[in-house]
């Protein structure tokens, strides 16, 4: 199983400094494995922006 990035459902977002919106979260990383790797700042809003101009930029 590959690496994976979990948000918890307590988590309470904050504003995020690239878009502003109140869309930042801490994030755990998890190893296949199931094992803790580290944490991280996810931004949920960035992160939809980013896949959507993904998909429209591949033809």
């Amino acid at each position: 199983m590959p690496n994976r990035v979990l948000i918890s459902r307590d988590s309470k977002p904050i504003p995020c400094e690239e878009c502003g919106l109140p869309s930042l979260h801490v994030a755990r990383l998890i190893a296949g494995d199931g094992s803790l790797l580290g944490q991280t700042m996810v931004c949920t809003a960035c992160r939809r922006h980013r896949s959507e101009a993904e998909a429209i930029a591949v033809p």
